[in-house]
């Protein structure tokens, strides 16, 4: 007797264990029979389907094949597939909740068999997977866009040595195309490296052009020459009365190139203030204009551009780390035009067809080319531009190093033809000196105006007047 008694016992507590763990799920099980009723749920599983409780879904769900399943037919499919298996199978399928909402559900299930072998109901657990199923259709869907994007963007890419306004034939700048592609094709924030000259801003503005804002505005912002009191009102705008002087309402960049992309050249000027300000709007997509209490939205892709080692400036203090990692998602770093000596060729009859509109621009003499070729452009493709625009207009190249030399020829040829005011030489002189020195310094207009000890409004005056200023050049 005594015995026996354990073994209820025993059997007692197994029954009050698995009671528990039926009662305490958080997933949903099930009993259900054959012909379509339930026999057990738990409360998970009623909650699920938004049931008050198991006794009021059992009440209320009749038919599991068309009260249960959105599809009824899904039923007889999963009772098919395990007919004929041992242990658990497992399905996804639709299923409808008890106000008729539609959701998704992992269902794993078994038959349970008599002694004879003969299905006497199911057992199952389920689990809502709504949420999941969406965020991987959506992850499917946006592969699926981007994919078609990346084809678009490549059947535009038909001629291999020129994206854009963009030449090059070199396995470098075949790099920077792959990286350009790439880039159109996404929303990140990218970062392109390289020295001054070297075409940054035509870059930043292929990425645009190919993306999918390039019906929006393109807005550039040169960092280095804003003045630094100016800096939160050219960004972020500001309102009438804001302070003195403030006469009207002013959009900012952010405004500006809401829906399109903010370019920022010569990123790493901004101050450590700025930097927060623009990484909140960054992160948040507000901002507050100037005299404005209540905050403004823009929803703009950002690109920024630097010939500096942000990473120096980060470790330096010179620039905030959640910054640097916030703007420097895709890199694309720009060859220096030395480095990529096989398009010099093309460069050039690129900018000769410019310069001069013809399409059979004129051929350059053989010792010209190869000077042309040898030479290692400190201004990069800025550089090349003024060589070629300078000597269409004087027939001479004028390469730092050779300059003195060329200027000293030049002027001797000219007075033993004619008389030159002193003016026109003190001009030509002038602009060699400038010219020089902004090469020296790689076209950075605050170092060169240092350097001639002149303020930047003067040198940007005297770079206009002598044609030393690219066509469409922003950097």
């Amino acid at each position: 007797m005594g015995n026996a008694g354990e073994t209820d016992k025993t059997i007692r507590e197994r029954a009050d264990k698995f009671q528990s763990i039926f009662e305490n799920s958080t997933m949903g099980i099930f009993q259900s029979s054959l012909d379509g009723r339930f026999l057990a749920v738990n409360p998970a599983f009623a909650k699920i389907f938004g049931y008050a409780s198991p006794e009021d879904l059992i009440e209320s769900i009749q038919s599991i094949d068309s009260q249960f399943y959105r599809r009824s037919e899904q039923r007889g499919k999963i009772l098919s597939a395990i007919e004929n298996k041992t242990g658990m199978a497992r399905f996804e399928a639709e299923f409808l909740r008890k106000e008729g909402t539609v959701i998704t559900c992992s269902l794993s299930i078994r038959a349970i068999r008599d002694g004879s072998g003969a299905i006497t109901h199911l057992d199952g657990f389920i689990e809502d997977v709504t949420e999941a199923t969406l965020r991987k259709k959506e992850i499917q869907e946006r592969t699926e866009h981007l994919s078609r994007e990346n084809l678009r963007l490549r059947n535009m890419f038909k001629d291999r040595y020129r994206l854009g306004k963009i030449v090059g034939k070199s396995a470098a700048m075949q790099e920077v195309f792959e990286g350009i592609l790439q880039a159109a094709g996404t929303e990140v924030a990218v970062m392109i490296h390289g020295e001054s000259g070297t075409g940054k801003e035509l870059v930043a503005n292929a990425i645009h052009d190919l993306s999918r804002r390039r019906s929006r505005r393109f807005v550039p912002v040169n960092c280095g020459a804003i003045p630094l009191h100016l800096l939160e009102s050219e960004f972020f705008g500001h309102r009438k009365g804001a302070y003195t002087g403030a006469v009207s309402d002013t959009r900012g960049f952010l405004e500006r190139a809401d829906g399109g992309t903010l370019f920022l050249d010569e990123v790493g000027e901004l101050s450590l203030d700025m930097q927060v300000k623009l990484l909140r709007a960054l992160e948040g997509g507000h901002y507050f204009p100037l005299g404005e209490s209540r905050p403004a939205e823009s929803d703009f892709r950002l690109i920024s551009a630097t010939n500096r080692n942000l990473k120096d400036m980060v470790r330096d203090g010179r620039m905030r780390e959640d910054f640097f990692f916030r703007i420097d998602i895709v890199p694309i770093d720009l060859p220096p035009l030395r480095q990529r000596r096989e398009d010099i060729p093309l460069l050039i009859d690129h900018f000769l067809r410019h310069f001069t509109g013809a399409e059979n621009p004129p051929v350059l003499p053989g010792k010209v080319l190869e000077a042309l070729y040898k030479y290692d452009y400190p201004g990069n493709i800025r550089e090349l531009q003024n060589i070629l625009q300078r000597y269409l207009a004087t027939k001479r190249l004028g390469l730092l190093g050779s300059m003195e030399h060329e200027r000293a020829a030049e002027i001797s040829g000219q007075m033993e033809e004619a008389e030159v005011s002193l003016h026109d030489e003190v001009s030509r002189f002038e602009k060699s000196v400038i010219e020089k020195n902004l090469v020296r310094h790689r076209w950075n207009r605050i170092r060169t105006a240092a350097a001639l000890k002149i303020d930047r409004k003067t040198l940007y005056t005297k770079m206009k007047t002598y044609g030393l200023l690219s066509p469409g050049r922003g950097e």
